[in-house]
């Protein structure tokens, strides 16, 4: 095989996909020209993700004024003091506790020390604080001051034992804890809504919380629009530049690559392309927002007990372990599916484009069979990964609920046991089942990017693939014939074949002269051709354009010289008029109708209802053989190269058209370069000289009398194959 012309399947195969490939990385490389986007909308996925944090955050102020009777304002002020004095601080009423202490006295209780305040003030844990800076305060007021007491001196307390409750207070000296950004913060936004203590007054505070939970729903709803609508934008037009740079790619690619399942092909244009996009809007619009999310809730929890938001982290190990496992098996039912889909696609156009075949042969029961085995083997990838992703995601639910029924259960002894009250128990169980929330989305998000990985690497497969140019570099443009073209011991085997199409062939024609090349079938005559179009190259031999190797100059001067009229002509779905201009855009309406005339394609382009604005049906299905060969020599007469090459076609062709297509071809290929694949007797016989090959050689060259009085093989041709 020639070694320019492997395709990606061999040299160029791309490395397994998955999130830590080459392909991967490259995937996430398409959003870099459109990055305006997609960092604007990460920026607002972050913002949805903190302000939707915000809202569940503000459960627990709504628990404190439903359930707690101390209220907003008051566990404000009790959290700020615990956070200045590094303790634990609760009210302390002995009527619950010594009958003979006055029924009356309510102080603070220091529950725990968890800070340096007290230690270095050598102040016990399970005292009471009668005192403030030397007045006696409720517990209320207490914390309220020591919340807010802003002196550079050291805050002068009044303390008891508990065992000791009715006895004279000992002043401690207490040099205080300045409050952090986020306390004062949450002071800040507990100041906007009103004091009170009064039934009445709690409801006005119940609504005043209610309506700033509201806003900052709605900011992050906000934000979510933003986040998504702006990595949609960059996404689909990243999608749009892939699928131009494919389309570019594939028009590039050297013909051995087409010689592969072209269904396969069209497959990764639709399907591939489809699940990158997936996979990178998942990433963007969600992979990186859910995680912040989850930080976000992660670090309430810890603002609110840390040492049990710590202990839910032994969970992470088995969620990444249950993330590898399921999306490597994800990753490789998709890339047999993708595969499948190209196989899918395959079947039906050939089905499709061969119905009036099969439906002569009442072959319906075999296509249909056929075409259920490759669906079958889809269906097969696709429940498999269907059966991947609702296993992940029940998984990690089993594993977050276990989670939260552990946590559930020892915050319930907590409260149980009085160490924690039950609107913090409510408040610490909420935020936990929220934080899972983002996690279970996670799952859903990390299958579907190993889906994209495994597109990624079929699609970048492709754009790999060595391109006919890059076999070209340093080539010079060819001028113009102005002698011969010679076939100089050609040998060209096609990739996976096991003899030889051509096999040392020689062949000189000179500049003008019409060669007529006629031969059994796969004799090598469209072989021959298309290695004069360079569409491959030979193995061993030269084909010389005036003594030039034709692989030392550029395609496109090559080509510029060469107009190709095909057996199978080729119509695209496009008007009359831009059929005939293909390739020749720029030509003038004048220029295409006198085209059309030298073809004899005028008189049946202007009985169709719209004339040369008429759209062709699919690959020419509204026009009949003769009439799309016609059409096709109009478009070589239109682009007037000096070397013409015309592969004759048999089938599907009346007298008339016969009549017409030759007398074209004549007056077309009058003083140019001409090329015949001849079919048909009448053709052979106006070439200046005809070739015949056999099994990839020449055989003999020379008129048709001449061939016809000496050349077996010639005879049999004219008994057997060529039609009078």
């Amino acid at each position: 095989m020639n070694p320019h012309f492997v395709i990606a399947d061999d040299k160029h195969r791309a490395a397994p996909g998955s999130i830590r490939s080459p392909q991967f990385r490259r995937m996430i490389g398409l959003v870099w020209p459109h990055r305006r986007f997609i960092v604007r909308g990460i920026f607002a996925g972050v913002g949805y993700a903190v302000f939707s944090a915000v809202s569940v955050a503000a459960l627990v102020p709504v628990l404190k004024v439903l359930l707690s009777e101390e209220g907003l304002h008051g566990w404000v002020d009790r959290t700020s003091a615990e956070a200045r004095l590094g303790a634990e601080l609760d009210v302390y009423r002995p009527a619950d506790d010594a009958a003979e202490a006055p029924a009356d006295l309510s102080a603070v209780v220091i529950q725990r020390i968890r800070g340096e305040p007290l230690r270095r003030a050598e102040v016990p844990a399970l005292s009471l604080i009668h005192t403030v800076a030397g007045r006696q305060l409720a517990p209320r007021e207490c914390f309220r001051r020591i919340a807010e007491w802003d002196a550079d001196e050291a805050v002068r307390i009044g303390i008891t034992s508990i065992a000791n409750a009715a006895g004279q207070p000992v002043e401690r000296a207490v040099e205080l804890r300045a409050l952090g950004i986020h306390w004062r913060a949450g002071r800040w936004a507990a100041s906007l809504v009103p004091r009170a203590v009064t039934p009445e007054a709690r409801y006005r505070g119940l609504l005043y919380v209610l309506a700033a939970v509201a806003v900052a729903v709605l900011i992050s709803n906000a934000f979510r629009f933003i986040a998504e609508y702006s990595i949609s934008l960059g996404t689909f037009r990243a999608m749009m530049d892939l699928r131009r740079a494919l389309y570019r790619k594939v028009l590039r690619l050297p013909m051995s690559f087409f010689a592969h399942n072209i269904s396969d092909l069209v497959s990764r244009f639709v399907q591939d392309v489809q699940e990158i996009q997936r996979g990178v809007l998942a990433l963007f619009g969600r992979m990186f927002r859910e995680p912040v999310r989850a930080v976000a809730l992660f670090g309430l929890a810890i603002s609110m007990n840390w040492r049990l938001t710590l202990v839910t982290l032994a969970i992470a190990p088995w969620a990444i372990l249950l993330f590898w496992f399921v999306g490597r098996s994800i990753r490789r039912s998709n890339q047999r599916l993708l595969l499948g889909y190209g196989m899918m696609i395959g079947a039906l156009e050939a089905t499709l484009t061969a119905m009036s075949t099969i439906k002569a042969f009442t072959s319906e029961n075999a296509e249909r069979k056929r075409l259920w085995r490759i669906d079958r083997k889809m269906f097969t990838e696709q429940i498999r990964i269907a059966a991947l992703q609702a296993f992940l995601r029940p998984m990690l639910e089993v594993i977050g609920v276990i989670a939260i029924v552990v946590v559930a259960a020892w915050l319930g002894g907590q409260v149980i046991d009085g160490e924690i009250k039950l609107d913090q128990f409510g408040a610490l169980v909420f935020v936990f089942v929220m934080m899972f929330q983002p996690l279970r989305t996670v799952g859903d998000l990390y299958a579907r990017v190993q889906r994209a990985a495994a597109g990624a690497q079929r699609i970048f497969s492709v754009l790999d693939s060595p391109v006919e140019e890059e076999v070209l570099a340093g080539a010079a443009p060819l001028a113009p014939l102005r002698d011969s073209i010679e076939f100089r011991d050609l040998v060209f085997t096609y990739p996976g074949a096991a003899t030889p199409a051509i096999n040392c062939a020689n062949l000189t024609v000179r500049r003008g002269e019409i060669v007529a090349i006629a031969g059994p079938n796969g004799s090598g005559k469209t072989t021959l051709m298309n290695l004069l179009l360079r569409f491959y190259d030979p193995q061993q031999g030269q084909i010389l354009f005036d003594g030039s190797d034709i692989r030392e100059v550029t395609l496109q001067s090559l080509r510029e010289q060469i107009s190709l009229v095909t057996q199978d002509a080729v119509v695209f779905a496009v008007s009359m008029a831009d059929n005939i201009a293909y390739g020749a855009p720029d030509a003038t309406e004048q220029r295409i109708i006198d085209a059309a005339r030298r073809a004899y394609a005028d008189d049946f382009i202007r009985a169709l209802p719209g004339g040369y604005d008429t759209v062709s049906g699919d690959r020419g299905s509204t026009l009949s053989g003769g009439q799309r060969q016609r059409l096709s020599i109009a478009r070589a007469i239109l682009r007037d190269a000096p070397i013409l090459i015309f592969d004759e076609a048999t089938s599907q062709i009346d007298a008339e058209s016969e009549m017409r297509i030759q007398t074209a071809l004549r007056e077309f290929s009058s003083g140019r370069t001409t090329f015949v694949i001849a079919h048909r007797l009448s053709t052979l016989k106006f070439a200046h000289r005809i070739v015949v090959l056999n099994e990839g050689q020449v055989v003999d060259t020379g008129t048709h009398e001449q061939l016809l009085a000496r050349c077996p093989l010639y005879q049999m041709l004219c008994r057997t194959q060529l039609v009078e």
